[in-house]
């Protein structure tokens, strides 16, 4: 019989040679973000009679406010979810194009413009995030999603401290945010005693929490955006967002060393990547090399280096007697991986080369849209 885990990033992988230090445990639950206001939001869900679920999305709602160079209103989410019965829904909220999207809307005469595609009405894509997360909390949660927006929007109005990375950016991109009025006004705005005050956003999280997620897909906040859209060269229209549904996937399912594996399907590489790398990593003995080795660095990070050109490429490498690369890209879930569970071969001696082909070989990287 497999046991149940989770794996929920590669970088983990890198954690456990970087850090030795004990475990945290906690009995009723915890909570970890890149923000302590995110990380508060989500324990005090939870210990206001929310579960794991109220806590992430308090989390997420709350890093709209404080963290959103990240994540926010304007994208998209994955949400990985683990049932006490020991289900697993894999929710997608990824941003979609707006159905007048053409092939070459980026193109002027005849040539790319990267730059269309990265910042402006044309990169747009429809926003998926709050669908995702009002989807959750209706079916997984017991909180109303109304609750961690007005507690987000008290941090939106009032001001916060904006962390180092938040400064960063908003010096790094000052120029490019500076082409847009608006933006330039919320986001470039003078801190008051050391704050940045959202006041706009508070105000759509509100608009959000009495009237519920109608108000922005398709109603008064869908109007506006069409407007905008049309004055400024963009295509995404009220219909867009009143169109838009969140989809729910099948968990991709592998194992590593006796291990159960849910990883996050297509369109997300991450769930690839962890069962790419895992089942490669199965293949050598790890502890016989010792935690943060040379030998352990080395073949950790020989491991991950097929995961790179699967992000990057879209492509994704078949673990099975006939390799062959398998597209993220296409438009059909019916031809995703829904697993990623080869015969294990058994473990190689401590000594064998990172370098030794295992049960993956990538061979040359196929074109992104072959023809």
């Amino acid at each position: 019989m497999t046991r149940p885990a989770f794996v929920l990033l590669p970088v983990l992988l890198f954690l456990s040679i970087t850090l030795a230090r004990p475990l945290t445990a906690a009995e009723h639950g915890f909570a970890a973000t890149v923000n302590p206001l995110a990380t508060q939001a989500a324990l005090e869900a939870m210990q206001s009679g929310g579960n794991a679920v109220d806590g992430a999305i308090a989390a997420a709602v709350m890093l709209g406010v404080v963290d959103q160079h990240n994540s926010g209103i304007g994208g998209g989410l994955f949400m990985l979810l683990r049932s006490p019965d020991g289900t697993f829904a894999a929710i997608d909220g990824r941003e979609t194009a707006p159905a007048a999207a053409t092939r070459d809307m980026f193109l002027r005469d005849g040539k790319a413009e990267p730059k269309l595609a990265q910042e402006g009405p044309l990169a747009a894509g429809v926003p998926g995030w709050l669908a995702a997360l009002d989807h959750a909390a209706v079916n997984f949660g017991k909180l109303p999603l109304s609750r961690p927006l007005e507690k987000a929007a008290q941090v939106a109005e009032e001001g916060f401290v904006p962390d180092p990375g938040f400064e960063d950016r908003r010096k790094s991109w000052s120029e490019a945010l500076s082409r847009h009025p608006e933006t330039a006004r919320i986001l470039l705005a003078p801190l008051t005693d050391g704050k940045l005050k959202l006041p706009d956003l508070a105000a759509s999280y509100r608009h959000i929490g009495a009237e519920g997620i109608g108000w922005f897909y398709g109603g008064a906040f869908g109007e506006k955006t069409e407007a905008w859209m049309k004055a400024n060269g963009g295509l995404m229209t009220g219909a867009d967002l009143k169109n838009y549904q969140v989809k729910r996937r099948e968990p991709l399912r592998s194992t590593y060393r006796g291990y159960d594996i849910a990883g996050f399907p297509p369109p997300s590489s991450g769930g690839v990547h962890v069962a790419e790398i895992l089942n490669i990593l199965e293949a050598f003995d790890l502890r016989a090399m010792g935690n943060g080795t040379p030998d352990f660095i080395h073949t950790v990070t020989e491991a991950m280096k097929p995961a790179s050109p699967t992000g990057r490429t879209g492509w994704a490498i078949r673990i099975s007697p006939r390799c062959r690369a398998v597209s993220l890209l296409r438009p059909t879930p019916d031809r995703w991986p829904k697993g990623l569970i080869p015969p294990k071969p058994p473990p190689l001696p401590a000594t064998a080369s990172p370098r030794r082909p295992t049960r993956m070989s990538l061979g040359s990287t196929p074109p992104i849209f072959p023809s």
